[in-house]
């Protein structure tokens, strides 16, 4: 039992170090919750809900409406045209491809590679105002990782994470577009059977924002119904009835999501939600080396997941996205964006996408 505990806790710990931003990258929902008794992971230790892709607010995130790049498998997402205010219309496809290798694992040890690539391509002739310079034509955010789990003898449990890459519109272009970021866990089990206390400090240089997020939260689980994280991150998952599942989770300082789902018949489930995302990335020809190229969007989204087989999931989703828009900076929070160098704001609309992926 330790053994396939040890398994699951290491591919959760994969998950959380998966994408170069972790929890300050709000770039893409949580799966949908699945209406199912408590956490699978919690006979191991750990507490899928608080520290897994949900309770933490999708911060394997892949990029905006293209899937979780937390989870492995690919997804695509398109963005009609809308017009932006300097005048021209934005369009995009965002698509993202990720995977996750356990390559080495021994009694309460493992270690995981994970890899994630998300590109967006946009359709528009629309400059940034400050400097006159195009808009740029893709963007891209490519990752390697490595995670290490431990799992100790008095029961505790923790987790080393370091990734590398480049989020750019040019990847790899100079080391002026290199990331590198990194973090660790630790869970301890609470006085209270079930319960437990979690500690975690991540950091990415195109996270949310650019500087080291601590956190602390306690995970109370007191029936298979509820299980809530109290402190950061924040998150509740709510299962009323067997087939319907409510979510809620925040992680500072933009990363909002609310989602509710419901299990039409097995392997079909239908779903609906609120989310608040972003990305950021280093643009080759930045005026000042320090500044990001951000973008923000907040989305109502709907969709049908199919349980395809074991572990794999097909996801088709649509949505309406507002209050989007783009500018550069090194943090644009607290301020709305609204004094963002090159601020580029887009119109709201519609968009659909389709997600195919693999969990554990």
């Amino acid at each position: 039992m330790r053994d396939q505990g040890s398994i699951r806790l290491a591919f959760l710990a994969a998950l959380l170090g998966a994408a170069p931003a972790f929890a300050q990258d709000q770039s893409a929902p949580p799966p949908v919750a699945e209406p199912v008794p408590a956490p699978p992971a919690k006979a191991a230790g750990f507490d899928a809900t608080g520290m897994g892709m949900g309770g933490m607010g999708g911060m394997n995130g892949m990029g905006m409406g293209g899937g979780g790049m937390g989870m492995p498998g690919y997804g695509v997402t398109w963005y009609p045209g809308r017009t932006t205010s300097t005048g021209e219309d934005l369009g995009f496809v965002r698509q993202r491809l990720s995977a996750a290798l356990p390559v080495w694992k021994e009694d309460g040890d493992a270690v995981i590679f994970n890899t994630n690539i998300r590109n967006t391509l946009f359709f528009t002739k629309a400059t940034l105002p400050d400097t006159g310079q195009p808009f740029p034509a893709e963007l891209w955010n490519v990752n390697f990782g490595m995670n290490y789990m431990h799992q100790f003898e008095n029961g505790w449990s923790g987790g080393l994470m370091a990734n590398f890459g480049s989020a750019s519109d040019k990847p790899f272009h100079s080391s002026q577009e290199l990331n590198v970021g990194g973090g660790g866990f630790l869970r301890v089990p609470a006085m209270r059977d079930g319960d437990s206390w979690m500690f975690f400090l991540m950091y990415s240089p195109v996270g949310n924002v650019n500087f080291p997020i601590p956190g602390v939260a306690y995970s109370w689980n007191p029936n298979e119904q509820w299980h809530v994280n109290i402190g950061i991150p924040f998150s509740v998952t709510w299962k009323p009835i067997d087939d319907l599942s409510v979510s809620l989770s925040y992680m500072p300082v933009t990363n909002v999501n609310a989602r509710i789902s419901y299990r039409v018949a097995q392997p079909l489930q239908v779903y609906g939600g609120f989310e608040w995302l972003n990305e950021a990335y280093y643009l080759a020809d930045r005026v000042v080396q320090k500044d990001r190229f951000l973008s923000y969007e907040k989305r109502l989204v709907g969709g049908v997941r199919w349980n395809v087989f074991n572990h794999a999931t097909l996801d088709l989703q649509a949505g309406y996205a507002f209050d989007r828009y783009y500018g550069e900076g090194q943090n644009l929070i607290g301020t709305g964006g609204g004094s963002a160098f090159n601020r580029v704001n887009v119109a709201s609309g519609a968009f659909i996408g389709l997600n195919f992926g693999i969990g554990f």
